[in-house]
C-alpha cells in the first residue's frame, strides 16, 4: 500500500497495535445530567497525586463516552490534595497547526472554603470537607450534626460518611494537627448512634485501632526523613484497609495482608485509588490479589 497517497510527505516506519482502547481502563464517576437545558454526560476523575499523562487519559474517557452515548461530555478532574495539576486545554500540535484541542474542568478541593459548603448545606460534599481550607472543628461539627440528623434512620450510610471524613482527615495537610485531634474527638462522640450495628462496629473498631497506630507513627517519624516516609506508608496502609472495610467487608483480611506486603507509598496510593473506584467485590479482590509491578 502506498501510504504517501493518503498522507503526502509521510514515510512508513512501523505498524502499530490496533487494539485502541485498553479493556482495563475505567473512569471514576460518570453521570447523565441536565445542564443549561440540555443533556450531557458528566465525567469526574479524582486525582490525589501528579500524573503526567492524566489529560491524555481524560481525553480517552471523553471520546469513548461520546462515542457510546452520542452526547457532549464534560470532563472534570477533582484534586483533594495539593499537587501539580494538569493544564487545560490539552493541545496536540505538530508545531505548525493544532490537530486537537481538549478542554476540561478542574476542581482543587484544597483551595475551596469549607464554610461555604456548610453554609449552603451542600451535604453531598461534607465527607470531602477535611480537604478544604478552614475546615476547623467548629465547621466540621456543624457538618457532622447535619449528617447525623439527615441519616438518623440509616446508621450504615451515616457511618460511611464519617469514615470518609476520617480517611481524608488523615491525609490532608490543610488542617493543623491540633484541629485534627479535636475533629477526631468529635467523631468519637457519635459512636452511640450506631454502636449496636454489627457492620458499623467493624468500621469503628478499625478507626480506633488507626488512632493508636497513628500515635506510634508520629513518634517514629519525628525528626527523621525516613520516619516521614514510613509514616506516609503506614497512613496509606490504614486508608486501604478502611476503604475495603467500608466497601467490601468480606475482603478485610485480604486487604490487611496486602497492605503489610507493600512498602512503597506510590504503589499504595495507586492501589487505594483503584480499590476506591472498584465497581464490585470481584474486581476489588482481583486488585488486592495482583502483585505490584
Amino acid at each position: 500500500m502506498s501510504y504517501p497517497l493518503f498522507l503526502p510527505g509521510a514515510t512508513y516506519e512501523e505498524t502499530l497495535d490496533i487494539e485502541i482502547i485498553k479493556p482495563t481502563m475505567r473512569a471514576d464517576k460518570v453521570f447523565s445530567v441536565l445542564y443549561r437545558g440540555k443533556r450531557y454526560i458528566f465525567h469526574i476523575e479524582f486525582e490525589s497525586s501528579t500524573d503526567t499523562y492524566l489529560a491524555s487519559r481524560l481525553l480517552i474517557y471523553n471520546a469513548v463516552l461520546y462515542h457510546d452515548h452520542h452526547l457532549p461530555v464534560i470532563s472534570m478532574i477533582v484534586y483533594p490534595f495539593e499537587t501539580k495539576m494538569a493544564e487545560s486545554p490539552l493541545v496536540v500540535s505538530d508545531g505548525k497547526k493544532d490537530i486537537l484541542t481538549f478542554h476540561f474542568l478542574m476542581l482543587a478541593l484544597f483551595k475551596e472554603k469549607a464554610e461555604r459548603y456548610v453554609n449552603e448545606h451542600l451535604v453531598s460534599m461534607y465527607p470531602l470537607l477535611p480537604t478544604m481550607q478552614g475546615a476547623n472543628h467548629a465547621i466540621m461539627k456543624r457538618a457532622m450534626d447535619e449528617l447525623a440528623e439527615i441519616y438518623q434512620d440509616d446508621e450504615v450510610t451515616l457511618a460511611e460518611q464519617f469514615v470518609w471524613m476520617e480517611i481524608l482527615l488523615e491525609r490532608t495537610n490543610t488542617i493543623a494537627l491540633q484541629e485534627k485531634e479535636k475533629i477526631q474527638e468529635q467523631l468519637k462522640m457519635y459512636n452511640s448512634l450506631w454502636e449496636d450495628h454489627p457492620k458499623v462496629k467493624q468500621i469503628r473498631a478499625e478507626s480506633e485501632a488507626r488512632g493508636e497506630a497513628k500515635g506510634e507513627a508520629r513518634g517514629e517519624a519525628k525528626g527523621k526523613a525516613e520516619g516521614l516516609v514510613e509514616g506516609e506508608i503506614q497512613t496509606l496502609q490504614r486508608v486501604l484497609v478502611n476503604i475495603v472495610k467500608a466497601r467490601f467487608p468480606a475482603l478485610v483480611d485480604l486487604a490487611q495482608q496486602r497492605a503489610t506486603q507493600i512498602n512503597n507509598a506510590k504503589a499504595l496510593d495507586i492501589l487505594v485509588q483503584q480499590v476506591s473506584t472498584a465497581p464490585d467485590e470481584p474486581v476489588a479482590r482481583w486488585l488486592l490479589s495482583t502483585p505490584v509491578a
